[in-house]
């Protein structure tokens, strides 16, 4: 039997779908400061800050260009990227029945707490959620293990009754640094051997396969 009583899900590429957003959102930031983006690169690294990842893509240190392109970013992602946001077949399901087992959940994300509020609402993740903890949370982000303790602490839960789910190194990463087995989802940013060298116990193709992880 499992003894997993918390589950730490990732939001952007292992519950939701949201490369179509980043990418049109990011695309057109690019556009305006001159700078053409990497379709390919962007989706491949998915997970860093915003701010990480506009110094990441443009390879610029200028801190006030950076802010400047995340501040667009983010105000286009909440005018016109988040009505293409979709969940990924089977979360729901899985969310409701880790719920009726009386298993507790959290979103844990480098995202911000205004967009995972208001998209958790809209995809009909908050009834089967305990909570979300998210970078504006936090000191430092993934794969730091800031936002993993702090969502264990919220939930009273060891790193031993908890798992952390995502699709990226850095959330493999934020799982090890802070004591907790993780799980790995093949459809997002990182291939199956990435995963499972980043630090992943489990690595799965569908989300719903979570079910029996956690359940034993």
């Amino acid at each position: 039997m499992s003894n997993i009583k918390f589950v730490m899900l990732d939001f952007d590429g292992t519950t939701a779908d949201t490369t179509p957003s980043i990418l049109y959102c990011a695309d057109k930031v690019c556009q305006a400061e001159g700078y053409i983006l990497d379709h390919e690169l962007l989706a491949r690294n998915t997970g860093y800050t915003t701010e990480a990842a506009f110094e990441f893509l443009t390879g610029s240190k200028d801190s006030v260009l950076i802010e400047r392109m995340s501040k667009l970013y983010r105000d286009m992602y909440n005018s016109e990227g988040l009505e293409m946001i979709t969940l990924f077949d089977g979360v729901l399901e899985t969310m409701k029945a880790l719920h009726q087992k009386g298993i507790k959940m959290a979103i844990a994300t480098n995202n911000i707490t205004s967009v995972i509020a208001k998209m958790a609402d809209k995809l009909g993740m908050t009834p089967y959620l305990d909570n979300f903890v998210c970078l504006d949370d936090v000191v430092n982000g993934k794969p730091e293990p800031d936002i993993a303790i702090e969502a264990m602490r919220r939930a009273g839960c060891t790193p031993e009754e908890s798992i952390v789910v995502g699709d990226s190194t850095f959330d493999m990463g934020m799982g090890v640094n802070a004591g907790c087995r993780c799980c790995g989802v093949t459809y997002g940013s990182h291939d199956r051997q990435t995963l499972f060298n980043s630090g992943a116990s489990w690595v799965i193709d569908d989300f719903r396969e979570l079910e029996k992880i956690v359940l034993g």
